[in-house]
């Protein structure tokens, strides 16, 4: 609702309140005065020109603020509650009072405006109009209107505060109602007139705790025989009926929708949802096949990556495991030809040696990374400093490094590199790293190795450019096998990264890759021996 017809709304109910009130206040005091000049007429026989003039104009006024006041009240009812962003009526703090409290309060208003009529006529019976009805009796009809009437003007001092007094409980018992019948209405319209009671508030808790309830074989009992015993009596038959046809078909509805959602389900439509709109047993029940469709879909989904990855494990080990044999295959069949008197004999020989140490390697690498995925590796972790261990890798790497152009260029930013690790796994998780930049980073680049702090941890960065185009995500890139070339004609298994992310966990760390166009980033995450253990995010 926009700000112009919220403010409309307002001026609206406010208006209309204060006509209700203005006008109702008059209504009553005409009318007390209309009493007391029918009284004067009926009584005394008092029929004279000025009274029937007096009275005529008094029904004027009593007419006009009578549908002055209906119209007041039916514009301050039509307008009150403002909704909200959903469309719903909004409830106040008084709204959320008993119902039956609200109108105990009114019926108490209404006697006391009964009470005030009283006043209002003692006040009246002292007021200029009328002792100028009065002035038309004669001597004797005054005497006598007085001792069977009994009625004398008011001896209440000062008559002002008299004056006021009644015409400011007046007010406030007409504001008192108007307030009352203005929440009843917000109630009707918010459809929360019988929750609001108390009778309503107790079957609605009792019906919310029974919905909320997993034992339905005793609610459907206690309903049934609750039915029953209703409908055994002549007026507890209607509400079981209405409950019937108002119950029944809603749940029929959603029980179709279940039936549907199921044969959607079991026809492989694992996307469907059956609609959920409330907490009862249905929905409950409905909640639950949409959850079992959703964890079916993932694991649907999971299987198939699974078979995927599989097939590709299988046609990449082949592959892996081919190459290598069918070159030792070849130069074997050569050396058989030639004889090892051949003139070439060293030159095959080498080359057997070198596959069948790349062969020996890719095995070595296979069982490891099984290892590391199971956690059979034995593990034992020591406060260890994550510099030295670097600087050895390096050292051990150099000339590796130096082979395929790479300038590393190492830095410690961490106020203190010693970590809780094992020292074998974390010189391996450098190894693999450092080697796959030989393979892959942009000869002649530089490699940024770094330690830093972050977090609690103490985390080990090593970046690179790449050689060729990274046109794959990170998550991908550790999968077994994968590597950064799609032609595999580089040297390796494809397992450095992912056997380095298994070890970093089996040491309780987070291992991450992260990719920028062809910026590649490797980090290892260890906790702290000085005191850290939160895990890196």
């Amino acid at each position: 609702m926009d700000t112009r017809s919220r403010n409309f709304k307002r001026a609206a109910v406010i208006t209309g309140s204060i006509l209700f009130t203005a006008a109702a206040g008059v209504v009553m005091v005409v009318g007390c005065m209309l009493v007391l000049s029918y009284d004067l007429e009926s009584i005394m026989n008092l029929r004279t020109e000025a009274m029937w003039s007096n009275i005529s104009e008094l029904w004027i006024i009593e007419i006009a603020a009578f549908f002055t006041a209906l119209a007041g009240l039916t514009a301050a009812l039509w307008k009150t509650g403002e909704r909200d962003e959903q469309g719903r009526i909004r409830l106040n703090w008084f709204d959320h009072f008993f119902t039956d409290l609200q109108i105990g309060l009114g019926i108490l208003a209404f006697v006391g405006l009964a009470g005030m009529v009283v006043i209002h006529v003692d006040i009246l019976a002292g007021s200029v109009w009328y002792e100028n009805l009065l002035g038309q009796m004669t001597e004797k009809q005054f005497a006598e209107y007085q001792n069977w009437y009994g009625l004398y003007p008011s001896d209440f001092k000062p008559r002002w505060l008299e004056i006021f007094f009644a015409a400011a409980a007046t007010a406030l018992l007409l504001a008192s109602i108007l307030v009352i019948l203005l929440s009843l209405c917000r109630k009707l319209k918010a459809g929360a007139f019988w929750r609001h009671t108390i009778i309503g508030r107790l079957v609605c808790y009792l019906y919310d705790a029974a919905k909320a309830s997993d034992d339905i074989f005793w609610k459907v009992l206690v309903v049934l025989v609750a039915g029953c015993l209703l409908s055994a009596t002549w007026f507890g038959i209607i509400p079981v009926l209405i409950l019937i046809f108002v119950f029944v078909p809603k749940w029929l509805r959603k029980y179709q929708e279940i039936r549907k959602g199921i044969r959607h389900i079991r026809n492989g439509d694992l996307d469907y949802r059956i609609p959920v709109t409330d907490n009862g047993e249905l929905d409950r029940l409905a909640a639950d096949i949409n959850e079992i469709s959703a964890a079916a879909g993932i694991a649907v989904q999971n299987e198939l990556k699974n078979q995927r990855m599989k097939t590709d494990l299988i046609s990449n080990v082949s592959h892996d495991l081919k190459t290598p044999l069918t070159s030792m295959v070849s130069y074997i069949d050569l050396l058989k030809t030639e004889g090892l008197d051949s003139p070439r004999a060293g030159e095959y020989l080498k080359i057997l040696d070198e596959k069948t140490k790349r062969l020996q390697k890719l095995t070595e690498d296979l069982f490891e990374a099984a290892k590391a995925s199971s956690g059979a590796i034995p593990v034992e972790m020591e406060r260890i400093e994550m510099t030295s261990i670097a600087n050895q890798a390096l050292a051990e790497l150099e000339e590796r490094l130096s082979a395929s152009g790479l300038e590393v260029i190492f830095t410690n930013k961490a106020e203190s590199a010693f970590v809780m690790a094992d020292g074998q796994l974390l010189w391996r998780i450098m190894e693999n790293l450092l080697v796959n930049a030989c393979k892959y980073a942009l000869a002649g680049s530089r490699v940024y190795m770094d330690i830093l702090d972050r977090d609690g941890m103490v985390v080990l960065e090593i970046k690179n450019m790449s050689r060729d185009r990274l046109n794959i995500s990170a998550e991908e890139l550790m999968e077994r096998f994968t590597r950064g070339d799609e032609s595999r004609n580089t040297e390796g298994s494809g397992l450095g990264l992912s056997i380095a992310r298994d070890l970093t966990k089996l040491m309780d760390g987070v291992f991450r890759i992260d990719i920028d166009g062809d910026l590649f980033k490797a980090s290892v995450a260890l906790k702290s021996a000085e005191g850290g253990s939160q895990r890196a995010e």
